[in-house]
């Protein structure tokens, strides 16, 4: 078979591309995290130069800020850590959601019964 020689050659070009696309994927996580602590200590500088200077803040402004600054999602668990039991199956078909197994969530079924009630009142 003369392919078999290539095998090599395929499998460390693989290999090259995976890393470089994994470290391409950390550079860009690194930079986004960068500039959201960045724009959070620029929030947080402004209000502590707005309490130092001896401006009436009201309490409402105090919140916004702080929440602005606050990280989105801190006191939630990452996706990745709730969910750790994923199967070959998984990886190889897919995972099923609820909406592929014929769940439907609260939402749709409220907007569902509207639009039955609005028929009928219509009828």
């Amino acid at each position: 078979m003369s392919g078999a020689q290539y095998i090599p050659h395929i499998l460390y070009s693989t290999a090259v591309t995976s890393i470089s696309m994994h470290l391409l994927w950390q550079r860009k996580t690194a930079d986004e995290d960068r500039a959201r602590f960045k724009a959070q200590a620029s929030i947080l500088q402004d209000l502590i130069e707005q309490l130092r200077s001896g401006k009436s803040i009201s309490d409402e402004e105090i919140t916004k800020s702080r929440n602005l600054a606050r990280i989105h999602g801190e006191e939630k668990q990452p996706l990745d850590k709730e969910r750790t039991n994923i199967g070959w199956m998984d990886v190889l078909w897919g995972r099923k959601t609820p909406a592929d197994l014929g769940v439907s969530d609260e939402w749709e079924r409220k907007d569902l019964e509207q639009i039955r009630k609005e028929i009928e009142a219509e009828r």
